[in-house]
């Protein structure tokens, strides 16, 4: 009797976070701390396939996997320096006085327009659509801005959108 292989069924709805086997192989990936590959993992858990590029890293969503934001920050970055994300819109206080978080990509997968353009209407975007970045390939992120540039480029940004009102 030969025996039956058994098909893993899965319901609909299920997902699962992707990362590419040449991303594990890659010297940049070896290098990375615990935490940056668990925010990795995380990040890719996110990604539905037409999303990126509008995730989000908040310690509010993170806090069952991360006890301190302070690491959470660290992990995310060093995922940042390395090339593993790019910042796609800035975030920071509005002058409506509304706090928009930071939107990231995976330089993995290619880049995508935002979803709900509704929702994101004053954001700027700043990577390229349809493009993968890979920035992780040559081991870090050319367009790394410290915590002060970032700061400085939002209120850059907010005066300026992807879509007129």
């Amino acid at each position: 009797m030969s025996k039956k292989k058994s098909k893993a069924k899965y319901k609909k709805g299920d997902s699962f976070a992707r990362i590419d086997r040449y991303v594990i192989n890659c010297p940049a990936y070896k290098s990375l701390g615990g935490n940056a590959v668990k925010l990795l993992t995380l990040l890719s858990s996110q990604y539905r396939g037409n999303n990126n590029g509008d995730l989000v890293i908040t310690h509010s969503l993170m806090k069952d996997w991360f006890k301190s934001d302070t690491t959470m920050y660290k992990a995310k970055d060093e995922l940042e320096k390395k090339g593993f994300i790019a910042v796609n819109s800035y975030g920071g206080m509005s002058w409506g006085g509304c706090k928009y978080p930071t939107l990231y990509a995976l330089t993995m997968f290619p880049v995508n327009d935002f979803i709900d353009l509704e929702k994101n209407k004053d954001r700027l975007t700043i990577l390229p659509i349809g493009k993968e970045l890979k920035y992780f390939m040559t081991g870090g992120n050319p367009k790394y801005m410290n915590s002060v540039q970032k700061k400085r480029q939002f209120k850059k940004d907010v005066k300026k959108a992807n879509i007129e009102h």
